[in-house]
Parts: C-alpha cells; sequence; structure tokens
C-alpha cells in the first residue's frame, strides 16, 4: 500500500509532524505524550493578551493552529489504520484521546478571547437596547393622551448621555434630541385637541341647557295661558248661565224651573268641554316638548356617529402611512444593504420633515 503524504503547510501547525506517520505516536503511551507534551510547550509559551487587537488575532491564530494539528495528526492515524489493521483499535483509542485532549485544550487556550468576545456581544446588546428604546419614542405615534407623552418626554429627559454609553454616545445623543423634539410635538398637538375637545363638550352642555330651559318656560306659560283661558270661559258661561236664568223668568214664570235646569246643565257641559280643551291642550304642548327632545337627542347621536366615523378614517390613514413606512424600510434595507434599524431611522426622519427637500406622498 502506498504511504500517505501529509500535505498539510507546516506553517499551519502548532508543531512539525513527520510526512509519513510515525506508527508509535499512535501505539506506544509515552511517544504519544512526548508529542503532546512538545505541542503544550508551544502552546505556553504564549501569553494571552486581549487588552489588543494583535493579541487577540494571535490567540485565535494559535486556536486555530491547534485545531489543525489535530486534524492533521486524526488524518495520519486514520492513514495508518488502512495499512495497518491489526493496530486499528490502538490507532482508534489515541485519536479519541488527541481529540479529547487538543479539543480540551484548544477550547481552554482559547476561553480568555471568548470570555472577552462573550462581554463584548453583551456589552454592544445593552448599548444598542437603550439606544432602540431612545429610537422608539421618535415613532410615538398619535393618539397618546398629553399625560402619557409628558411621562414619555420625562423619561427621554432624565435618560443620561454621556462616555458610558462609548461608541454609541453620538447615536444615543441625536436620538435623545430627536425623541424630545418628536415628544414636544404630540404634547402640543394633544393638549390642542384636548382644549377643542373640552370647549365643544362645554358649548354643546351650554346650549342643550338653555334650549332645555326654553323649553320648560314655554311649556309653563302655555299651561298658564290654558288655564286662564279655562277660567275665562268659565266665568263666561257662568255669565250666561245667570243671563239666561233671567231671561227665562222673564218670559214665563211656568217655564222657569225647566229652563233654570236646561241652562244649568248647558253651561255644566260647556265647562266640562272647555275644561277638556284645556286638557288637550297641555297635552299638545306636553307633546310638543317631548318632539322638541327627542329631535336634540338625535342630532346629538348624529353629531357623535359623525365623530366615530372620523375617527374611523383617521384610524385607517394611520394604517394605511403605518404600511406605506414598512414597505419603505422593507425596500432601503433590500437595496442598500443597510440594517432594519437604519432604515427605520431614515424613514423616521422623512416622516418627521427632518430631510431637506423631500416629502412623503401617502
Amino acid at each position: 500500500m502506498d504511504q500517505v503524504i501529509e500535505t498539510t503547510a507546516a506553517t499551519d501547525l502548532i508543531i512539525s509532524l513527520p510526512a509519513v506517520p510515525n506508527v508509535k505516536t499512535f501505539t506506544d503511551e509515552a511517544e504519544f505524550n512526548k508529542l503532546y507534551d512538545a505541542i503544550l510547550q508551544k502552546v505556553n509559551e504564549h501569553k494571552h493578551d486581549v487588552s489588543t487587537k494583535k493579541g487577540r488575532d494571535e490567540i485565535k491564530s494559535l486556536a486555530h493552529k491547534i485545531a489543525k494539528t489535530k486534524a492533521a495528526l486524526d488524518r495520519q492515524g486514520f492513514a495508518l489504520t488502512e495499512e495497518w489493521r491489526l493496530n486499528k483499535k490502538k490507532v482508534d483509542a489515541t485519536r479519541n484521546k488527541i481529540d479529547e485532549r487538543l479539543v480540551a485544550l484548544q477550547t481552554k487556550f482559547r476561553k480568555p478571547l471568548t470570555d472577552w468576545e462573550n462581554a463584548e456581544e453583551a456589552r454592544v446588546k445593552k448599548h444598542q437596547a437603550a439606544l432602540d428604546a431612545l429610537l422608539g419614542m421618535i415613532s410615538t405615534p398619535s393618539g397618546h393622551t398629553s399625560a402619557e407623552l409628558r411621562e414619555a418626554a420625562l423619561t427621554v429627559e432624565l435618560t443620561i448621555v454621556d462616555a458610558s454609553w462609548e461608541e454609541f454616545e453620538d447615536r444615543a445623543a441625536l436620538a435623545k434630541e430627536d425623541a424630545s423634539a418628536a415628544l414636544a410635538r404630540l404634547i402640543v398637538a394633544a393638549e390642542k385637541s384636548e382644549a377643542d375637545a373640552r370647549e365643544l363638550e362645554e358649548l354643546r352642555a351650554a346650549k342643550a341647557k338653555l334650549e332645555q330651559e326654553k323649553a320648560e318656560l314655554a311649556a309653563a306659560e302655555e299651561a298658564k295661558r290654558i288655564e286662564a283661558q279655562r277660567v275665562e270661559n268659565e266665568r263666561i258661561a257662568e255669565e250666561k248661565r245667570q243671563a239666561d236664568i233671567a231671561q227665562a223668568a222673564k218670559d214665563a214664570a211656568g217655564k222657569a224651573t225647566r229652563d233654570a235646569a236646561q241652562a244649568v246643565a248647558d253651561a255644566e257641559r260647556r265647562a266640562e268641554e272647555a275644561k277638556a280643551q284645556a286638557e288637550r291642550d297641555i297635552a299638545d304642548a306636553k307633546a310638543e316638548t317631548e318632539r322638541q327632545a327627542a329631535a336634540e337627542k338625535k342630532r346629538i347621536a348624529d353629531e357623535q356617529e359623525a365623530e366615530a366615523a372620523a375617527q374611523r378614517r383617521r384610524d385607517a390613514n394611520k394604517e394605511h402611512k403605518k404600511a406605506i413606512n414598512n414597505s419603505i424600510v422593507a425596500e432601503l434595507v433590500k437595496c442598500s444593504k443597510i440594517t432594519e434599524e437604519q432604515a427605520q431611522a431614515i424613514v423616521i426622519h422623512l416622516v418627521c420633515g427632518l430631510v431637506p427637500n423631500v416629502t412623503l406622498q401617502y
């Protein structure tokens, strides 16, 4: 069987390996320990320094060489199994030992760099999360109360941007400034909207109270007029009854009693008719008052429905704008290879009118 030649460049390995696999390395414990000790000696000669890029790169390079050496030894051991089946079990055991020890050595050797990389990732994530919170304030949607917006503005104001933000300091300062400006504009708009709503409600209440008072006064005056008319009708009826009695007495003494009784009956009937008419007039006045109240209630309900319809249109317009903004973000990411957060920041500047000579058309 042809010998397998190791083709890995010597500079890629932690130590030089023979071109032809050394059988004793994989069958003799002492020979293998000598090889491992040589590798360990090379590793221990290096001093870790993660404070500089050069130091971190050196750690990464040496760890890579350990991995390449492990792979080269594994290939040599595997080659021996092709021509030396009797010692295959020993070779495989040594290969496993090589893998176990060198992986552990690689992991141990690289740990300072790995720890530094994990800490660096956590630090960047922390700053990015804080920055995202500020950027989120810039795109605060309308519909919040002025109190809610002032609370958000206070949160932004209390956010301290200093050297502790490290390389994020400039972006955080700009985001805080933009967030404060955006919230200030929303607060002004919310306060005006709330003031307009209070004024409209006060005007409606005053108008309803005035119209109610007018209706009650008109009903009372109408009732008084009807009562006065009833009293006058009774007086006239009584006067006529007395006149009829007197006339009947003059016309015929014999018919006086019958005529007087008839006159009394007629007067009482007319009095009852006048009373019934007065009651009908009062009922008509009450019905008119109720009709006017119902009409006012319908008018208020129509205004409320119109306001609700306007709110629905505003909500739909907001969703329409949101969909367009999201599509712009997606297209910016696609065409310019920037991150989604960067694309969102661009769209926020466009929406807020911070980009000169550019206007979004919805």
